[in-house]
């Protein structure tokens, strides 16, 4: 499976789950056109701490699981076939705390990651890593994109914990929000859409094609729409649409 290094958005590797080994992947292997890591079927992402690889992905079924170098697979849930999320048991959380010598003073810069269980509190992983790091490249990014970018663009592990938060409340709200395959086909309401049959719109947007339109960030939310026609908000909240099917 194809995985890139969260911080840069790139350095794609090819990872063999089932063995540990890892390769580069060559720019001829790139889908021809392909320009954004969204052209590319991508699983998941990977840092680099102390020389040792950590990775976050989804497998073949639709579990979504944390790796360590050493090869143990924490499973953190699994995604249904209609999108819904269940957490896999145990139900692991996650937390970043500042990290400490074994007298107590605080390392500077240097904070912990934690994957505990939920029910008892009981320590599962954790790793001491070097988050001032992401801070620095977080605060010296002036590209275009930064307006757009918070600290868990940069630091994995704040991206980690703030998916594995997501996925709990997914799971609790039984949620379903959008979500597209590897090869850019999504799910919708229980219809199997193309990438390219894929239409989206915005509260306010003129609505371009008349029928079934369904909320991006709960799919179970859906209202008849006619071509013309404005589309509407939800509960008062502007949020973008996804073409379902005709009314």
């Amino acid at each position: 499976m194809w995985l890139y290094l969260h911080h840069t958005a790139s350095d794609l590797i090819d990872l063999d789950p089932a063995t540990g080994h890892w390769r580069p992947v060559d720019d001829a292997e790139k889908p021809p056109g392909a320009s954004v890591l969204a052209d590319l079927p991508v699983k998941g992402g990977y840092t680099i701490e102390n020389d040792r690889r950590y990775y976050s992905y989804w497998t073949d079924d639709e579990k979504f699981v944390f790796r360590s170098d050493d090869g143990a697979v924490f499973e953190i849930c699994q995604k249904r076939a209609d999108g819904s999320v269940v957490m896999l048991p145990p139900v692991l959380r996650s937390e970043i705390v500042p990290s400490r010598y074994g007298d107590g003073r605080l390392r500077q810069g240097i904070s912990q990651f934690r994957l505990m269980e939920a029910a008892t509190g009981r320590v599962v992983f954790e790793l001491d890593y070097n988050a001032e790091r992401y801070q620095r490249l977080y605060q010296s990014d002036f590209t275009a994109a930064a307006a757009e970018q918070d600290l868990s663009d940069w630091d994995f592990f704040i991206a980690l914990q703030g998916a594995i938060e997501i996925f709990e409340e997914r799971a609790a709200s039984g949620r379903v929000a959008f979500s597209a395959e590897v090869d850019g086909s999504a799910q919708i309401q229980g219809h199997h859409m193309r990438r390219d049959e894929l239409l989206f719109a915005d509260t306010g947007q003129t609505c371009p094609r008349s029928g079934i339109w369904a909320c991006l960030t709960d799919l179970r939310v859906s209202v008849a729409v006619t071509q013309g026609e404005p589309m509407p908000s939800n509960g008062g909240q502007s949020v973008q649409w996804v073409w379902s099917r005709t009314a």
